[in-house]
């Protein structure tokens, strides 16, 4: 495993082939929705969730952004919408150099992040598919629940190291809260 991988009592795994783009853009805009649907072949997702469909993720950031996740190093996405936004009013950003994102799994991630973030991690508030940004500690950050035991954490990558210290602690054997 490396630096920021670990295994205690949940799993911790730094996603090193995923690209994130964000979209700034009028998402109740039919031509927008459509421009998304046509070129992900997924429907923008609906306000605090993040959609997963394969090898890409929608997330909900805001009103007029979404951030779109693709889980490989080298990717045409960016640039097929590009090509497709071009007469629409929209940007597109390619910041999988300024974020980073990492994988929380097994059992008890809920514990971990709670032990992280002021945000409610049970079960009935935090649910599946949901994406709410956050802080983590002194920093912010996102989240979202990919299934019942993994969690996905994304942060700036000038906080990558504090972050992943941040997670290592809480999820150190012996830690346990409950």
């Amino acid at each position: 495993m490396s630096d920021n991988n670990f295994q205690g009592y949940i799993k911790i795994r730094q996603l090193s082939n995923q690209r994130m783009y964000t979209l700034r853009a009028s998402l109740n805009s039919t031509k927008i929705k459509s421009v998304i649907k046509s070129v992900l072949g997924v429907p923008v997702p609906k306000i605090r969730t993040c959609s997963v469909y394969g090898r890409i993720s929608l997330a909900w950031m805001a009103h007029d952004e979404l951030l779109i996740m693709v889980n490989e190093p080298q990717s045409q996405v960016y640039n097929d919408l590009q090509k497709n936004l071009v007469n629409h009013h929209a940007l597109l950003s390619d910041v999988s150099d300024a974020r980073v994102a990492f994988e929380l799994s097994g059992p008890a991630v809920c514990e971990v992040l709670a032990k992280l973030t002021p945000m409610d991690t049970h079960s009935t508030k935090f649910q599946v598919g949901s994406f709410k940004r956050t802080r983590i500690a002194q920093v912010t950050g996102a989240v979202y629940r990919r299934d019942e035991q993994a969690i996905v954490l994304i942060c700036f990558r000038s906080v990558e190291q504090y972050i992943s210290s941040l997670l290592h602690a809480a999820a150190q054997q012996g830690s346990q809260v409950f």
